[in-house]
């Protein structure tokens, strides 16, 4: 039998919480002093599938570069698009539904790459069976979240590795 695919959220995140401005911009994560890999490249390897929210895709597809994602398969949540276009198929159905189908199919794991509306859908339903977060020196005071709040959860996570690379703090947890 496969194992389960995991469901990784790998972020980036304010130590106030935030993982971007209120616009989607990341120039503050961007320009925080890192020494060594914070985990990405290894983070790719491990997957074949990326899940994210529509408006993180459009920051994405905004950027002056090609899509970074082209050759895993890439899932978007969108209530306003249906369909797929050259990267992306657009998923209009329930969230936890379609993560306990895709988990079940043959693959790597999957990197739920944001963003807050997403992330807290998958808060919500308990789906994300890994952390790594990237907490940058920073205090934004605003901004999207990492989770909205507002839900009576309690999930718990055991923390499996602490690293500094410079000025970035990477914590890791994983599902209890």
């Amino acid at each position: 039998m496969n194992k389960e695919r995991n469901i990784i959220l790998y972020i980036g995140t304010s130590i106030d919480g935030f993982i971007a401005n209120t616009d989607g911009t990341l120039e503050w994560l961007e320009s925080t002093e890192v020494e060594g890999d914070p985990g990405y490249e290894s983070l790719l390897e491990r997957i074949d599938t990326v899940v994210m929210g529509k408006r993180t895709y459009d920051v994405i597809r905004g950027f002056d570069m090609n899509y970074p994602y082209s050759e895993y398969e890439s899932y978007v949540f969108s209530k306003s698009v249906s369909g797929s276009d050259e990267y992306a198929s657009f998923i209009n159905e329930d969230i936890k539904t379609f993560i306990k189908n895709i988990k079940q199919k043959p693959g790597k794991d999957i990197w739920l790459i944001g963003g807050g509306n997403v992330a807290h859908e998958f808060f919500k339903e308990n789906l994300i069976d890994e952390f790594q977060l990237a907490i940058s020196p920073i205090i934004l005071g605003k901004g999207i979240p990492l989770y909205i709040g507002g839900d009576d959860i309690t999930l718990k996570y055991t923390l499996t590795k602490v690293e500094k690379l410079g000025q970035l703090a990477m914590l890791h947890y994983i599902k209890k």
